[in-house]
């Protein structure tokens, strides 16, 4: 009995740690075989949610985060949705401080105060892209809105642009790109499963496809889609992560 006791114990210390240990992951652009260069530095981040029913809002680690951001200094900062984890803008005026161009989608929890998000991303200079498209650096891309809460459709693409698909969740990569082909796609909303056996399985998954996008590259036809386990998110009301890393993503074309 002690001796679990001192595993949990461990385990939870460990979770912790975790939970603040963002890591950098570069995702080069021959995983997505892409061939021509554009000269262009992304940074994917998804799933901030450092605010916890509006009662705890984690400052310390947002001011690392947008602090590495620039120290990176991309030409441009993707946000794959989920802003918030329920309530509140106090995010927004620390987003305010990258100082690159912002683009973004909405996440399924944006919808809990989703006024307040879209105005914390207007104040932010952060382009929501909702069944839009936006082209930057002769790249088109292309934000929907969230499958769960939202009313995602396709805008018109022109299949002879470089188009890059970004969607929260990544069961509507599977649903797409069954029907077209996309040159990227980048998506969030699993967490990496937030809490894993050391990464290789998680207990709990929201996805119709089980494990298949629970995290990393995943190639479904002839697209490939990188699924980032983002940044926070909470787990029994505890900001805890258990071999599902938080990451900042780095994709230079």
């Amino acid at each position: 009995m002690i001796l679990i006791l001192i595993i949990g114990l461990i385990s939870l210390l460990y979770a912790l740690y975790e939970y603040r240990n963002v890591q950098e992951t570069h995702v080069f652009k021959e995983s997505f075989n892409i061939e021509k260069t554009f000269g262009l530095r992304i940074v994917f981040i998804s799933d901030i949610q450092y605010d916890y029913l509006g009662t705890f809002f984690n400052k310390k680690l947002i001011i690392k985060v947008v602090n590495k951001i620039n120290e990176l200094q991309p030409d441009l900062v993707i946000f794959g949705g989920d802003y918030i984890h329920h309530k509140g803008k106090s995010v927004f005026k620390y987003l305010n401080n990258i100082e690159a161009k912002k683009i973004g989608i909405l996440g399924n929890h944006d919808y809990f105060d989703l006024d307040s998000v879209i105005q914390g991303c207007q104040e932010a200079n952060i382009r929501l892209l909702i069944n839009e498209s936006i082209t930057l650096h002769n790249i088109t891309f292309i934000g929907l809105d969230d499958s769960r809460m939202g009313s995602p459709h396709l805008p018109h693409i022109d299949d002879g642009d470089f188009n890059v698909l970004l969607v929260h969740d990544p069961d509507d990569f599977e649903r797409l790109s069954n029907k077209r082909h996309f040159d990227m796609t980048l998506s969030g909303h699993l967490h990496g499963g937030q809490i894993t056996l050391f990464g290789k399985y998680a207990p709990i998954l929201p996805s119709r496809y089980k494990q298949k996008y629970r995290y990393g590259l995943v190639k479904n036809n002839n697209s490939i889609v990188y699924v980032t386990s983002g940044l926070g998110g909470f787990v029994f009301g505890l900001p805890i992560r258990f071999f599902a890393k938080p990451e900042i993503v780095i994709i230079d074309l």
